[in-house]
């Protein structure tokens, strides 16, 4: 992408969230008002599933932010045991957000796979059992730390019918601004770096519905106890809060916006 583009998108960014007639607008928070996380659906609550959330409230001193901490556990393929706060969205849109990982007595987490960010899943079919195999269809961008060495890093993820796929790129520690854009099956992932925003990966996911779960995930700490567990215990994962593992994120939602794509801002968009 060219760097004329980087500036525009950030433009049309800009202009589009602060607009009066944004369509979406009324799904974005500032997180600044303590009750507007009752505005937000958990998808524990949502489907049934038990509650993997340590800590969770909006913290209205200073600018404000969605304070965010997940007990031990991790999204891949058919396991869902972390934290997703989301709203439903309808079509084509971009979501962004500003976001910090941190350990809890660390800059960056040091336990393996502890990241949050955002995520947008397809939710289950009506009719579907919650337990079915072969319907969990999603995708995400998260910051924090993966694996290898201890260094900052964002992780990727797409899951069609129950089957995961990830990739981990470098990231920085601190605030980071990340977005997902959406254009029918095509989903451009986004960070913003210094000289704008960039895509850092395209996913084409042929299972995503028309309307979607849009919102904030978290997990950690997942080969402490929770890697024993997905090899040899994997059917008890989603129905189980474990609390022998050592929980090591803490995070932070500045803000989340979420807006309707025109058609010149989804120009900007395609990758050359």
């Amino acid at each position: 992408m060219k760097a004329s583009s980087f500036l525009l998108f950030l433009t049309v960014v800009s202009m589009t969230l602060s607009a009066q007639d944004n369509e979406l607008a009324h799904l974005s928070d500032e997180f600044q008002d303590a009750k507007s996380l009752q505005n937000w659906t958990s998808f524990h609550e949502s489907e049934g599933w038990p509650n993997h959330i340590l800590k969770a409230n909006i913290n209205t001193s200073s600018e404000g932010n969605f304070h965010l901490e997940p007990q031990v556990g991790f999204w891949y393929g058919e396991v869902h045991c972390g934290p997703f706060y989301f709203k439903e969205v309808r079509g084509d849109f971009t979501v962004t957000t500003k976001v910090k990982a941190s350990g809890r007595n660390t800059e960056t987490p040091l336990k393996s796979f502890s990241l949050a960010g955002l995520m947008v899943r397809s939710p289950r079919p009506t009719g579907i059992s919650k337990t079915k195999k072969g319907y969990e269809n999603w995708l995400f961008i998260s910051t924090g730390y993966a694996k290898g060495k201890h260094q900052p890093q964002f992780e990727t993820k797409q899951t069609i019918n129950g089957k995961s796929k990830l990739k981990i790129f470098p990231a920085k520690n601190g605030w980071v601004e990340i977005a997902i854009s959406r254009k029918g099956n095509r989903f451009l992932l986004y960070v913003k770096e210094d000289q704008g925003w960039s895509i850092l990966r395209e996913i084409t996911h042929p299972n995503m519905g028309e309307t979607l779960q849009v919102g904030m995930i978290a997990y950690t700490d997942f080969n402490s106890s929770m890697k024993r567990r997905y090899v040899f215990k994997r059917t008890a994962l989603n129905t189980t809060v474990y609390t022998d593992g050592e929980p090591d994120l803490i995070a932070r939602f500045d803000y989340l916006r979420v807006y309707r794509q025109e058609e010149d801002l989804i120009g900007v968009l395609e990758v050359n």
